[in-house]
């Protein structure tokens, strides 16, 4: 249950002078690098419905989907998990860090 107005545990250590947790931090570059895999993923998925059918995994039916689907699904994951996708996830978590510390910044000092 989470009460309004009282300090999260993170926001109480983190003003205490500690750092952020290696758990907290490593939850938000997972999160971050989820989130461009899914904007990648339907980028690739909008993309395949404009470009015209090959031989490379037939001409049509669900088999093609499937190989086609498990290809883009390939190459997002490969992107993301080396760090050479699009960016998106380090700007996010960037991003993220500032407001958490401008948020921990405003909060009162907890006695």
């Amino acid at each position: 249950m989470i009460v309004q107005g009282l300090p999260s545990i993170d926001s109480v250590t983190q003003a205490q002078g500690a750092k952020a947790l290696p758990d907290q931090t490593e939850r938000t570059d997972k999160a971050a690098r989820q989130f461009e895999g899914l904007l990648m993923s339907l980028l690739f998925q909008t993309m395949r419905k404009t470009v015209q059918p090959s031989g490379l995994f037939g001409e049509s039916g669900q088999s093609r989907s499937t190989y086609e689907y498990l290809m883009d699904q390939a190459v997002v994951d490969q992107a993301v998990s080396t760090g050479h996708g699009w960016g998106l996830a380090e700007r996010l978590k960037a991003s993220w860090t500032r407001q958490e510390k401008t948020a921990h910044e405003k909060e009162l000092p907890v006695d």
